[in-house]
């Protein structure tokens, strides 16, 4: 997903609910996070609250011996503290009142955690992970248990949310990075681990914090000003919608074609699954396609060669027709077509698809970037000229095939991503709705700057990287649940904006820490190189992550030795967990014999010819793995270039013959680079660039 974008994120838009709000079912009512199955912060006087007819007077006792009784007020809100023994369980918690009475049991008394950021945090087990079959058939760990905040901005997913157990089925749909996280802690320390997952792919740090922190924080305080100058969010909001009604008739007119509303409400896989488009005959085998435009896929040898066919090798950045609904069709034979068949695509399909074969649907997700395999049955395969038409809608950023689509059975394995497609761009995503156009490619490209200065865009309600939101409706409704400590996972999405990211970082750990109330631990996983546009800096997000280490009782896992060139979200998402869990087992556990990070800058000292830099964390010592690369050094005038670097006992020499009387010095300094100074744990140096 690429980070300065938001994917599959509108059709789940519903109405504005204030996030923190209870739907009552009976005269008391408990906040969603407790449910049977939870883990509760061991020795700590933890928060309960939740909702009860005004004036009434509830009891809560719990089976380790505590208990507490409280009035609910005149909101109908109550909430009391409850204090917790050391680790231990399974336990039940009773809360009562005349008429009603809520019973949770298999509680469990241990250490709880809260994960959150973007995609890297949210990305699940069942996500292209390392090692993945294997990770989901041993995941038995019954004193791990994991709650999951749904990605729901309109407040009332959360209703039906509950704590799950550890096993292999529960585990799939969890957050990869948490669940190992929680893992090497249960097995580390014994004690039972709950986590509490709230991650929302795609979003900057300015939605995850609050409206309050936001209007003392120099790069929002101005925008925010107005917001609520002009009324607050709520009036936003209103205003949005009604400009928004506007959209539709004015595109349909200026284009002369039907438009069909963007799928929103409750029940988001059956409006889905009837989406109306107009192109119902596009997937039938016998459809004459001959009009649509052809494009070749070049033949590769190699079973992990990839061929992406997305929307952007043919539409440029920026077009209308980068996003949309393009439809592309292919015929394949097949030597055994009465045998069971599964098409499968590799890395998935960006962002909804609905597949066909021979015209029948045989597979449809409203979700990118995982793989996807669809059976194909006997009966509908023929021996030649098979059809495979897919649907495929992508409404912001890259879209379409992201890897190799291959068809297999017991006899055959064959690519289908290779050779001869014809495809059709059928719409336009203009929210709030999906325009209809008659446009072929050519005038679709000959035209984009003339469709872009006439067609309208509408907003989107509720966007996730509106300023609080995800503070507002993912966080908001777990406060303050008792935790031990935060791991956070972000940043990708804020690499356009790296010169504000230390305040705007730093302003929100130290939201979230008044919020609850106590200065619990903040680790946080700097961003992996990637390779990023020219114009984007990620090395500088990067240091700004290293440099809101300043903040007490933090801790940085460096992931610049596992970072994926061409892909966003790297597959090994155990060293990220272990990484964290290092930090924690060090600074909270008592595991002090671990070293918790990679090489840190700590200074520098100038000499005539020569520059040497002294580290944190050096461990057992400095080493580089193959050649020491990566160094640049610069002088009076700032313009840096290649240096031979040296190590010296804990120390890095950097030199260069061009340079005399040195005054900086970077290292790692790309979006993408191959790590190559670690310490003998292990663990990579931080890039970094000396003031």
């Amino acid at each position: 997903m690429k980070p300065s974008l938001i994917k599959k994120l509108s059709f789940i838009w519903l109405v504005l609910l204030y996030a923190g709000c209870q739907f009552e079912t009976s005269s008391v009512t408990i906040a969603p996070i407790f449910s049977d199955h939870m883990v509760l912060q061991q020795q700590m006087e933890v928060p309960i609250w939740g909702n009860g007819t005004p004036g009434s007077s509830l009891a809560i006792e719990a089976s380790w011996g505590a208990s507490a009784r409280v009035e609910v007020n005149a909101e109908g809100a109550w909430k009391t503290l409850l204090q917790t023994p050391a680790y231990g369980g399974p336990y039940e918690v009773n809360i009562r009142s005349e008429k009603y009475e809520i019973l949770l049991q298999d509680i469990m008394i241990g250490e709880v955690w809260l994960t959150s950021g973007q995609s890297n945090m949210e990305w699940k087990i069942q996500d292209p992970i390392d090692n993945q079959a294997a990770e989901i058939a041993t995941a038995n760990y019954p004193n791990v248990r994991m709650f999951s905040v749904p990605r729901n901005l309109g407040g009332s997913t959360i209703q039906s949310a509950s704590w799950k157990v550890t096993t292999p089925e529960n585990v799939k749909q969890f957050s990869a990075v948490a669940y190992f996280f929680a893992r090497e802690l249960n097995q580390k320390l014994n004690i039972p681990i709950g986590i509490v997952n709230s991650a929302w792919g795609g979003t900057r740090v300015e939605a995850w914090t609050s409206a309050k922190k936001l209007a003392t924080l120099k790069p929002t305080k101005k925008k925010l000003k107005k917001i609520l100058d002009a009324g607050g969010f709520d009036a936003l909001t209103e205003k949005i919608k009604n400009e928004n009604l506007t959209v539709p008739t004015f595109n349909a007119t200026y284009l002369n074609e039907k438009n069909y509303p963007y799928p929103e409400g409750d029940e988001l896989e059956k409006i889905w699954s009837a989406l109306e488009l107009d192109d119902g005959d596009f997937s039938e085998s016998n459809f004459d396609d001959s009009n649509w435009d052809t494009f070749e896929v070049e033949l590769q040898t190699g079973e992990n060669i990839d061929s992406p066919i997305t929307f952007e090798q043919f539409y440029e950045k920026g077009s209308l027709a980068e996003n949309g609904v393009v439809w592309y069709r292919k015929t394949f034979d097949v030597t055994d077509p009465q045998e069971n068949h599964t098409l499968n695509f590799n890395k998935g399909i960006d962002d909804i698809d609905y597949t066909y074969v021979n015209g029948v649907l045989i597979g449809s997700t409203l979700a990118c970037c995982s793989n996807k395999k669809y059976e194909i049955p006997p009966g509908i395969l023929k021996e030649k000229g098979n059809i495979l038409a897919v649907r495929v809608i992508d409404t912001g950023g890259e879209g379409g095939f992201r890897g190799s689509i291959t068809l297999e059975s017991k006899l055959q394995k064959k690519r289908l991503d290779q050779g001869v497609w014809r495809q059709k761009h059928h719409a336009f995503y203009l929210y709030p709705t999906f325009q209809l156009h008659k446009l072929s490619y050519s005038e679709l490209i000959a035209k984009n700057t003339e469709l872009k200065a006439n067609l309208k865009q509408g907003e989107i309600l509720n966007n996730p990287n509106n300023y609080s939101i995800l503070f507002r409706k993912m966080i908001h409704p777990i406060l303050p649940f008792g935790i031990k400590g935060v791991l956070w996972y972000q940043g990708e999405s804020n690499v356009g904006n790296h010169q504000e990211y230390q305040e705007l970082f730093t302003g929100m750990i130290e939201d979230w820490r008044e919020r609850w109330g106590y200065e619990f631990p903040f680790y946080f996983v700097q961003i992996a190189p990637y390779i990023y546009s020219e114009t984007e800096q990620s090395q500088a997000l990067r240091d700004a992550q290293r440099k809101s280490l300043f903040l007490p009782n933090t801790g940085m896992a460096i992931t610049l030795d596992i970072g994926e060139e061409k892909d966003i979200h790297p597959t090994n998402k155990q060293d990220v967990a272990s990484r964290l869990a290092a930090l924690a087992l060090h600074h909270n556990y008592g595991q002090k014999e671990l070293v918790p990070s990679g090489p840190l800058y700590k200074k520098h000292t100038l000499h005539s010819n020569y520059i040497d830099i002294e580290f944190d964390y050096v461990g057992s010592g400095l080493i580089s793995k193959n050649k020491l690369t990566g160094f640049e050094i610069a002088g009076a005038d700032d313009v840096f270039i290649p240096a031979k670097a040296t190590l010296l006992n804990d120390k890095i020499r950097v030199r260069s013959q061009k340079i005399k009387n040195p005054k900086r010095v970077r290292y790692g300094w790309k979006n993408y680079f191959e790590a190559s100074l670690f310490n003998q744990e292990g663990l990579p140096a931080s890039s970094f660039q000396t003031d």
